[in-house]
């Protein structure tokens, strides 16, 4: 089950305030992911979504339902990206796979498990060896903590791009101008709110 923006959020995406190509921008990635995976393997992508669980819980914000971030993820390493990545990293795509394999076979030799499988206590301890470096094989560990480091920022900006995500923080940005007329914001101190934006 997928999230719902709340009524507010919506609310504003249909208002004046919000141009028609912001608009279509967020009703796309309201959406989910579709033809997932399309660059890692079906187990790296199981690999993924049990790290994610541990890297970026969801909690109870949306009830049962949630963000797959790993088919978002999946579907930014297809590009086109910005090719930007750590010198001592392969290209992304390889460096997600490797990287899973590596935490995968980590899980295995520590706790008798692969990553999937793991319950909660060990997945948290195998990722805090992954920040310390504490994990080597296809990459060594300097090579997965800058991963990590990337795992973590492409996580966080799945999240928060997501409508769903925004309209639960009353995170008003989407509010850039109308198509006829641009409004933009005249409040803008710290803890200062349009009139429009109360309701979020």
């Amino acid at each position: 089950m997928i999230p719902e923006s709340p009524p507010a959020f919506r609310a504003l995406l249909d208002s004046d305030h919000v141009t028609a190509r912001t608009r279509a921008l967020m009703e796309a990635r309201a959406q989910p992911v579709r033809g997932a995976p399309r660059v890692l393997s079906a187990e790296g992508l199981a690999r993924l979504r049990a790290l994610l669980d541990g890297v970026l819980p969801q909690g109870d914000l949306f009830g049962d339902a949630r963000i797959d971030l790993a088919e978002r993820i999946d579907a930014r390493l297809a590009g086109p990206g910005d090719g930007w990545r750590f010198a001592i990293l392969p290209p992304d795509a390889i460096a997600y796979e490797q990287a899973l394999a590596t935490l995968d076979a980590a899980g295995r030799d520590s706790f008798g498990a692969g990553l999937p499988e793991l319950d909660a206590a060990a997945r948290d301890r195998l990722i805090a060896r992954l920040a310390e470096g504490a994990i080597s094989g296809l990459l060594d560990g300097a090579q997965m903590q800058r991963w990590f480091s990337d795992l973590r920022a492409d996580a966080v900006q799945e999240f928060m791009a997501h409508p769903a995500v925004q309209g639960a923080f009353g995170i008003s940005a989407v509010a850039t101008g109308g198509d006829r007329e641009i409004q933009g914001f005249e409040e803008i101190g710290a803890d200062r709110r349009e009139r429009w934006e109360a309701r979020l």
